[in-house]
């Protein structure tokens, strides 16, 4: 599947069971979630961050809705059930989907097919390239503040300040940089690199979108 057909799958998924009830389907997706990321090698380090990124929501959405829920005993445990596993899946269900993604083809895929603006895709192309740069300097700033007997805590404003400072000039250089390579807003560009949607990416997000329907309004997995 192209990378803008995988955002497009997770997307409606995620507005699917927005609109549903089924604590069934969320527990399947969640399952499935937990195989991509298997199958993706994915580290137990990377299951624990997720555990721990659930723990607090989870128990702050159940207790809210069985707490101060409105109806009977077996309603609100049924419908905190739901906004349980509804973030948990959600969690998943985007780490899934960012397993085996690359930032970089995702927005190249985003501008080629949803005709997303370059200057955003380049910027934070730009950006994300910028941030080992940024770390990079902090730590240098904070090192010479050592060497000068002053100690830049991670809270200090003039840390901070210095780094924001060379960031505007990183970014006026990529600028000029982008500018001397003929790149202008609104003018059409040849791509390097491809990215275009496939019919099989449509065909299995249609089945799975019917699958999904016939799990909730045929096999009724509520």
């Amino acid at each position: 599947m192209n990378e803008t057909q995988k955002l497009l799958l997770v997307l409606l998924i995620s507005i699917e069971i927005a609109f549903t009830q089924s604590v069934y389907l969320n527990l399947l997706l969640i399952l499935i979630s937990i195989i991509i990321l298997i199958i993706s090698k994915s580290s137990i380090k990377s299951f624990v961050r997720l555990i721990l990124v659930c723990i607090l929501p989870t128990i702050g959405s159940f207790t809210s809705f069985y707490f101060f829920g409105t109806g009977e005993a077996v309603q609100r445990i049924h419908f905190a059930s739901v906004m349980t596993t509804r973030v948990v899946a959600y969690v998943f269900m985007g780490a899934a989907f960012m397993a085996n993604m690359i930032l970089y083809k995702l927005l190249r895929s985003l501008e080629q097919n949803v005709k997303m603006s370059a200057t955003f895709v380049y910027g934070i192309l730009g950006a994300l390239n910028f941030i080992p740069k940024i770390i990079k300097a902090i730590r240098t700033i904070r090192a010479v503040g050592l060497m000068r007997g002053e100690v830049l805590y991670f809270w200090s404003p003039k840390l901070y300040f210095k780094a924001i400072t060379q960031a505007l000039v990183w970014s006026n250089n990529l600028a000029m940089a982008m500018t001397s390579h003929g790149f202008e807003e609104g003018e059409r560009r040849s791509y390097h690199e491809q990215f275009p949607t496939k019919l099989s990416g449509w065909i299995i997000i249609l089945v799975i979108m019917l699958f999904i329907q016939y799990c909730l309004f045929v096999a009724k997995l509520w």
